[in-house]
């Protein structure tokens, strides 16, 4: 945690702690005790803060109050909302905060159920009635912030599984009807959260989106300010490493480009990844590296180049009685007498060439895709009565079925399912824009440390920003529909838009007309809808699906799906 202040992190932990008493069931809650993290995030989200001066701040689980102090400076607000649960141990401390001299603080004490209620607010008086508004433009003039970590696990309602998303649902829905804290126009909110709950929220796989990640899509940009490993790791397909370091890199381009830097000791590993590469081919050692720059992200890989290095240096012997760098050939037997660290190095390079053997085996039918992509493109470039077209739109269904028949003999499954991972990964990052907002992030998240939070706990701070103009609004009646749509996509079992038929018969034949983008490859789409993966759908197609299903005659009523 290089020049990480220590200082004032443990004084703001120490507090946290004795703050907590056991009789309260708050306690799991995390906080942010280091002032360092807040300064660093805030340099960065300052210069888009500024429009925001003298705005009322809803800050909802402030907790110690360090992260809220902090805005607070900066934005001077007309009034800064504190809302704490009536049962939490840091109302004492928060009490100091609103019952200073002219301060413009107030504590809220009301149950959590209530902080994401706007009508509270305004039957209590601190904001004035919400109007129904068609302005384009952001409202400005509330700022949400929030915590919602918790170092124990949440319970599995309505699917989601976590606080975060359960606040996130809610939040996007009235976003889209235009209602509550949005009918006057979209409201900004900036949301620290376990990291583990990015995996759903802002994926970097295709395989990893869900119902969160699409609905967040269709209304807002969500931006990653600060990460951890986990945010990467999380429980989500290990990503094809080409495309990401593809993505990390145009996310370099523009930060240069916006004169975004990082603050000493927050880069991020795929951050290092990309300037130990660009190193690489200045050096003219483009070629000396992991033969698979998706074997290179696996967290042992550096372990295995440490043993290499150390065997080389001369550190340790093949096996016992001989010389530390004697590179002969163990005699017959010797196997049981080699050290535990070449026995480790052993076990390491014969795991990676297994690997390797597999990866190679997917790039190969990867490159094959690539061919028939290719001819997809130049297909639907040409006019429909080109004479062209049909005989290049011919070639890509032999080469497909080719391709199929490949697959089908391939014995190995793991080539299969990575070979099906990475072909939708680089298909969706190829689109423009990419499909995932991962990789339409303006910057690289900060790093931070577990010590920072109390109880240490690796968490993310995202912001979250509507989409202004609101490309797919929903009417006030049709939010429902949209959830159950999504939800039945998400959780059925299929994995293509045969699924339709779940919520009815007849359903996929009805609606999947209704949605040229679904077969459109330009739009994301494919010729066959059924080659198209849920987790593909783009917020264009989610919202045509869901016109389409509101219009259909014989849907049924929700009640009965």
């Amino acid at each position: 945690m290089a020049q990480i202040s220590q200082a004032a992190s443990n004084s703001f932990r120490q507090t946290a702690r004795t703050l907590r008493h056991k009789k309260f069931k708050l306690r799991s809650k995390v906080d942010i005790v280091s002032p360092l993290l807040c300064d660093d995030a805030l340099k960065r989200l300052t210069p888009s803060l500024q429009a925001y001066k003298g705005c009322t701040v809803i800050d909802i689980n402030p907790g110690l109050g360090l992260w809220s102090s902090k805005i607070h400076e900066i934005i001077q607000p007309r009034k800064h909302y504190l809302a704490e649960p009536p049962r939490s141990p840091f109302l004492p401390h928060l009490a100091s905060f609103a019952s200073q001299e002219n301060t413009r603080y107030q504590l809220l004490t009301w149950e959590d159920k209530y902080f994401w209620r706007p009508d509270r607010y305004v039957a209590e008086g601190l904001l004035p009635p919400f109007e129904a508004s068609k302005s384009q433009e952001s409202n400005k003039s509330i700022l949400v912030i929030a915590n919602s970590a918790v170092s124990q696990p949440q319970s599995r309602s309505r699917g989601t599984g976590s606080k975060s998303h359960l606040a996130l649902l809610d939040w996007v829905h009235d976003i889209r009807r235009r209602i509550g804290f949005h009918a006057g126009g979209g409201v900004r909110m900036l949301l620290w959260c376990p990291a583990k709950d990015t995996t759903a929220i802002i994926p970097r796989t295709i395989v990893s989106r869900s119902k969160i990640s699409l609905s967040l899509e269709m209304t807002c940009h969500v931006e990653p300010i600060v990460g951890s490993d986990e945010s990467a790791r999380g429980k989500q397909k290990r990503r094809d490493q080409s495309v990401e370091l593809t993505s990390a890199k145009r996310v370099l381009k523009r930060m240069r480009d916006s004169g975004i830097t990082f603050p000493a000791g927050r880069e991020s590993e795929l951050y290092k990844q990309v300037q130990e590469e660009s190193k690489r081919a200045d050096e003219g050692n483009a070629g000396n590296q992991a033969p698979s720059a998706t074997v290179r992200a696996r967290g042992w890989h550096k372990e295995l180049q440490e043993l290499q290095h150390r065997f080389a240096a001369g550190d340790f012997a093949k096996a016992d009685g001989m010389r530390p760098g004697d590179q002969s050939k163990l005699p017959r037997g010797a196997e049981r007498a080699r050290t535990s660290q070449y026995a480790r190095m052993v076990e390491l390079e014969n795991n990676l060439k297994h690997i390797q053997k597999r990866t190679n085996a997917a790039e190969q039918l990867l490159q094959e895709q690539a061919g028939i992509d290719a001819l997809d493109t130049r297909a639907n470039s040409l006019p429909p009565n080109d004479p062209q077209k049909q005989a290049v739109l011919q070639e890509m269904q032999e080469r497909k079925k080719k391709l199929q028949e490949r697959l089908e003999m391939t014995r190995n499954p793991h080539v299969r399912e990575e070979f099906v991972y990475f072909k939708h990964d680089r298909k969706a990052s190829s689109q423009i824009p990419p499909l995932l907002m991962w990789d339409q992030r303006r910057a690289e998240p900060m790093k931070a440390y577990d010590e920072e939070f109390f109880p240490e706990q690796s968490l993310s701070l995202l912001d979250i920003e509507p989409k202004q103009p609101l490309l797919f609004p929903l009417a006030e009646g049709d939010g429902n529909f949209s959830t159950t749509l999504l939800s039945t996509l998400f959780q059925n079992g299929k994995n293509n838009l045969t699924a339709l038929e779940t919520l009815a018969p007849g359903a996929f034949d009805a609606l999947i007309p209704k949605v040229p983008a679904l077969t459109d490859p330009g739009r994301g789409g494919e010729r066959d809808v059924r080659d198209l993966p849920i987790s593909r759908l783009t917020p264009e197609m989610a919202h045509g699906l869901t016109k389409a299903w509101i219009e259909w005659p014989f849907k049924p009523d929700l009640i009965d799906i």
